[in-house]
């Protein structure tokens, strides 16, 4: 049976019309029912709607995979010629899945709509008619099957678990073309492809929905805090309930699922910001709850920054990490005071070449007292580190004649600094750049700290170092200042009692 026109009409223009028709399987009352939109996907509809290049993240289980598999469903349907539209999977069950859905989609309309069919198969769904087809790809290798395939648009289901995320993008975006291109994804860890999208949008030319677990209804228990043996909510609990505006319901959810999957999983899997869902793994190296305490001051991508004034009789440390000056990585120089700990000074730039770094280093370093100053040695820093000693710079550290070379023994004593003294409340204050690299340091296989690809730790290693050298040379202690003006104080009576008294007699030995 034809469909009718002005029906038909009515789809194209509205694809809410169309999802009308449609029946989706509910889990838990184990049957079909009329396909009604939650917030998360009315929210993804309109973005799907007005852009072409969408990334999306989330918390698990809110239907933002259905609601692209019925959108894509509604393009196909609507098609007045051939294309072809895309699925793409990072392993064949999940691509056979969410095709089950389109299928089951098509299946569920009512028999006048269902247009005929020209093929139809565990990856594909065709229209006689038109051409325009549905199919699932499994995206492996190099952009696996989709390299020799063009698409009108293409769906990427759980992007971030994919080996070769870079490959697989580029392939796609050269099958579509100025076609719409789709993301959707629980993340696994930053560092990636798909982190370095959600950070950059929208200046990067794509449009992110972030749906935080918060936000879906579903996600609420009645609350049991303090009955029947629950213990009450602890101040943490209380804390994060405040900062986010959640319920009591809402909370005792949450701790439910932690007790179950753990800390680590629960924020990656169920987020409560874009932040949160990247940071949260089981291999961060500084304790995520703890960072996100610090007050943090956003200064931009390059700095010179003063925290404040040095102060006259105060005693720093300098930390210096040199880069190429090629636009990559940067050259930082950071400052702390050794009695607080505290940041005092910034600078971080990535297109100073080391010899003109050089000079930075040497005004900063005069600047500020002359502090006492860890050069990392490592490639071009040696460059910096031999010019500083040319003009003069005493106040090095040197072991036993050798300067500092960043190694995995050393490196990790320095982030172990760190960490203790955020643990401790003793660092409170750092810039959005420094607290971001902090954030994202994560652990390696044999426990050295690391950046993940495509992060940066140029000012944590400043910092790192600066706080090394004031745990070197740490301010005097207000008994040793005692003491020290107590000896200057009797050196000074002495030599007055001294001078009174005239001078000693001169005497020949033995007289």
């Amino acid at each position: 049976m034809k469909i009718p026109k002005a029906l038909l009409l009515k789809f194209r223009e509205d694809p809410r019309v169309f999802f009308k028709f449609l029946k989706v399987f509910d889990k838990e009352q184990q049957q079909l029912l009329p396909f009604v939109l939650n917030d998360e996907q009315e929210i993804l509809l309109d973005a799907l709607l007005n852009h072409n290049r969408i990334v999306v993240c989330k918390a698990r289980q809110i239907g933002c995979s259905t609601l692209i598999r019925a959108y894509n469903l509604w393009k196909t349907y609507c098609e007045p010629q051939p294309t072809t539209h895309a699925i793409i999977s990072y392993t064949r069950d999940s691509a056979d899945h969410l095709h089950s859905i389109d299928k089951q989609f098509y299946l569920g309309l009512p028999g006048p709509l269902q247009r005929k069919l020209s093929k139809s198969s565990s990856r594909t769904l065709k229209f006689a008619d038109t051409g325009a087809e549905l199919r699932a790809f499994t995206g492996g290798g190099k952009g696996g099957a989709t390299r020799s395939f063009t698409f009108s648009s293409a769906h990427i289901s759980e992007f971030a678990f994919f080996d070769d995320q870079s490959d697989l993008l580029a392939n796609v975006i050269a099958s579509v073309g100025d076609g719409q291109v789709i993301i959707e994804t629980t993340p696994n860890g930053p560092g990636d492809t798909y982190h370095r999208l959600c950070m950059g949008a929208p200046n990067n030319g794509w449009h992110i929905c972030f749906f935080p677990w918060f936000q879906h209804k579903k996600y609420k228990k009645p609350s049991m805090f303090g009955q029947n043996g629950v213990p009450p909510m602890t101040e943490e609990e209380k804390r994060i309930q405040k900062d986010l505006k959640l319920k009591k319901g809402q909370m005792y959810w949450r701790r439910t699922q932690i007790s179950t999957m753990g800390e680590a999983k629960f924020r990656r899997e169920f987020p409560s910001s874009v932040d949160e869902a990247f940071m949260s793994n089981d291999k961060v190296f500084f304790p995520i709850d703890i960072v996100d305490r610090l007050e943090v001051l956003n200064l931009g991508s390059n700095y010179d920054m003063h925290y404040t004034d040095p102060v006259e009789g105060e005693r720093y440390a300098m930390g210096v990490d040199v880069a190429h000056g090629n636009g990559g990585d940067y050259s930082t120089i950071t400052i702390v005071s050794t009695t607080t700990f505290q940041p005092v000074y910034h600078y971080r730039r990535n297109t100073v070449l080391p010899a003109d770094f050089a000079d930075v280093v040497w005004n900063v370093y005069h600047e500020w007292g002359e502090p006492f100053t860890i050069v990392e040695s490592n490639g071009p820093g040696a460059l910096v580190l031999y010019r500083l000693k040319e003009f003069g710079v005493h106040n090095l550290y040197d072991d036993r004649g050798r300067d500092w070379t960043t190694r995995k023994e050393n490196k990790v004593a320095i982030y172990d600094n760190l960490r203790e003294l955020i643990c401790d409340g003793t660092i409170c204050t750092v810039e959005q750049g420094l607290w971001s690299e902090i954030r994202n340091t994560i652990t390696e296989d044999k426990g050295a700290p690391k950046h993940p690809k495509g992060h940066h730790d140029d000012v944590l290693i400043s910092f790192c170092l600066a706080l090394w050298g004031a745990k070197l040379n740490p301010a005097p202690s207000i008994y040793a200042v005692r003491e020290q003006m107590m000896e200057q104080f009797l050196t000074k009576t002495r030599a007055r009692r001294i001078r009174a008294r005239g001078p000693i007699p001169f005497r020949r030995r033995g007289q």
